[in-house]
């Protein structure tokens, strides 16, 4: 698929950037959509080099390209500001909170002219930690939100599908969703759900959008499945099992077949069919998960399905 791409040695990223945006027909004005300026990606693309490094990351990323940092690190800036945002993340998995406090204020001074992916971080990071102290979840989702809207500032209404995503804007999305599922904002996941599956249909393309459909789909069945939404659970993890086939991902696997096996149980029993149905397709799937989780060493998941077949179908001999 590549082997015509005629890259300059003197403008590597500004080069392959072009390359991957006419490849997968994406205009200039829609890959930089709430990221910069039209004019800016131009100048990335002609290989003047003065761009600052995070948002060259983030272009890459929404092509689906996985960016080697040290090679977009251009000026002393652009490494201090990568150092000071490992730092910035290894104290918030540490739970040192004052620390990491102090190092996102110095990041926000550091970069706050340099760009909205920078906004973004410093947003991303105060939303984690009012979450490690405690805060309400309501205030953590409005922060998330807040930073969303730094690069994708239509998020909040029914545009999504007009941008093309970079992984980590993905997951502040994904972020967002499972937050509002937590804390029962049903409506509003309802609306955030449907923008994601929205544009995961008009981005099909993307190869970054097919591997993460079947976790998009085990989120979201499994929220559908408790609102008793069981055509769409089924939609859903339908789907999200087709993505998968052939590859060698297995982590959602077990997750997708509980959903079907139980939404699949529910629609029997629903329509008053299930003392005189083949259920055969609902053991097999609850096998399948069984053993895909047993297998993760998930015990706790793994013992309710055979406990629950053995109650329900009467199914002693699963090992």
């Amino acid at each position: 698929m590549y082997k015509d791409i005629d890259i300059d040695s003197n403008n590597n990223i500004g080069s392959a950037i072009q390359y991957f945006r006419e490849t997968y027909h994406i205009s200039q004005s829609k890959l930089c959509k709430g990221l910069c300026s039209v004019s800016t990606l131009s100048r990335i693309e002609a290989g003047e080099r003065d761009i600052d490094a995070f948002i060259l990351e983030t272009l890459l990323e929404r092509l689906g390209k996985i960016p080697y940092h040290f090679e977009l690190i251009l000026t002393d800036f652009d490494y201090e500001a990568y150092q000071s945002r490992m730092e910035i993340n290894k104290l918030i998995e540490d739970g040192a909170i004052d620390e990491a406090h102090k190092l996102i204020k110095e990041y926000d001074e550091l970069a706050s002219d340099k760009g909205s992916p920078h906004r973004q971080f410093v947003m991303v990071c105060k939303a984690r930690l009012n979450e490690l102290k405690g805060g309400k979840p309501e205030v953590t989702i409005d922060m998330l939100m807040e930073a969303i809207a730094c690069t994708v500032p239509d998020f909040d209404t029914e545009e999504l599908a007009e941008y093309f995503l970079s992984t980590s804007e993905f997951n502040i999305i994904l972020d967002i969703l499972q937050r509002m599922i937590s804390t029962g904002m049903t409506d509003r996941a309802h609306k955030t759900l449907d923008q994601i599956i929205n544009y995961l249909f008009w981005h099909s393309q993307m190869e970054q959008n097919i591997n993460i459909y079947p976790k998009i789909a085990a989120i979201g069945a499994r929220f559908l499945l408790e609102q008793n939404d069981l055509d769409r659970a089924l939609e859903l993890c339908n789907k999200g099992l087709e993505m998968n086939k052939g590859s060698r991902r297995i982590k959602y696997l077990g997750k997708l077949s509980l959903i079907k096996a139980r939404a699949t149980e529910g629609k029997f029993k629903a329509a008053g069919l299930w003392e005189t149905c083949d259920k055969g397709e609902c053991i097999c799937l609850y096998l399948k998960a069984y053993h895909l989780f047993h297998f993760f060493d998930d015990y706790t998941k793994s013992d309710r399905i055979k406990k629950h077949l053995r109650e329900e179908y009467g199914w002693e001999d699963i090992d």
